[in-house]
């Protein structure tokens, strides 16, 4: 799903539209989202294996 986006160093009516697991990143560039209803309230963590390299 797509979220609609806008900063407040762009003129009105100069939104984005980013996919809603990047919402969590933009809103720490300083967007903000436009409909609040599309915007996922809590962004699950990513996960990895750690490789053995990593685990020693």
């Amino acid at each position: 799903m797509a979220v609609r986006m806008q900063h407040s160093g762009l003129p009105d009516g100069q939104d984005i539209t980013v996919p809603d697991i990047s919402v969590a990143a933009y809103e720490r560039m300083g967007w903000t989202v436009v409909d609040n209803d599309a915007a996922p309230k809590t962004t699950p963590a990513a996960s990895r294996r750690r490789t053995v390299e990593e685990n020693s």
